[in-house]
């Protein structure tokens, strides 16, 4: 049994109608999936993080500034990175629609500008869509930030004290926060060292340094280190971009390390 779901939102600016339409199909289980096949279109405006702010039965029922939704809001956030990726491996994206691999559902998405805010109208194709067959409800979602991206072709300058593996002790919110004598951070560390070799070259074949700066090829992040002695010992202090920097434009961390 083949069922084709048309986009009533449709007719998002510069892209076809016929685009628009996600065609489904009932397996073997009964649950609803969607065509996921889809190629990919560049949507430049969607990149970035988006953070849910309501969710309505239909787009014409949000009203900025008052949340309807009286619950906590499941979803958190939604990522696009160019290219039609999202952090998460289940999900990927062209214009107009999120695809979710595991589900196999495609979610129409739509920006639209209201009160001199933009606002996107996320499709939430749950378990009330592929289990239920009902008709979607919205997320509506606010961007907060954009893909930070550093620039790391840096040219290499040698720093030989840094050459060697350093292990990681603690993690702080700044350098000035670290108390030798006293951890901080009381989980586990996640990152466990890092390995320096000469020529600019890291442990990892996907991170490279120069004097004072590490770069990471994947996350596209120049991270700074600097090395400090206090109380008769050499630490490093090392700027830790994890995704709160490159997805949500928050500051950094600093893990800190020492020599082995």
């Amino acid at each position: 049994m083949k069922i084709k779901i048309i986009a009533l939102a449709a007719l998002l600016a510069g892209v076809p109608a016929q685009a628009l339409e996600i065609k489904s199909s009932l397996n073997k289980d009964g649950r609803l999936e969607d065509d996921i096949a889809l190629p990919f279109v560049a949507d430049p405006g969607v990149i970035g993080t988006w953070r849910p702010v309501d969710f309505v039965e239909r787009p014409e029922l949000f009203v900025p500034g008052k949340q309807s939704f009286g619950g906590e809001l499941y979803l958190k956030e939604l990522v696009f990175l160019p290219e039609g990726k999202s952090p998460s491996g289940w999900l990927t994206w062209t214009k107009g629609v999120v695809m979710h691999h595991g589900d196999k559902t495609a979610s129409l998405y739509e920006i639209k500008e209201l009160g001199g805010q933009k606002y996107m109208f996320f499709e939430w194709k749950s378990g009330d869509y592929t289990i239920r067959h009902r008709k979607p409800e919205y997320y509506v979602l606010k961007k907060t930030a954009e893909i930070r991206r550093d620039d790391i072709n840096l040219p290499f300058r040698n720093d030989p004290s840094v050459i060697g593996t350093w292990e990681s002790v603690d993690f702080v919110e700044s350098p000035e926060k670290f108390e030798p004598a006293s951890r901080a951070w009381n989980g586990d560390l996640y990152l466990k060292e890092l390995v320096f070799l000469p020529g600019g070259k890291g442990g990892k074949p996907w991170w490279t340094w120069t004097k004072g700066v590490v770069m990471h090829s994947g996350d596209r992040t120049a991270s700074r280190y600097e090395i400090k002695k206090l109380k008769g010992r050499t630490y490093m202090f090392f700027e830790w971009k994890s995704g709160d920097y490159v997805f949500r434009g928050a500051a950094p961390f600093y893990y800190v390390l020492k020599k082995k």
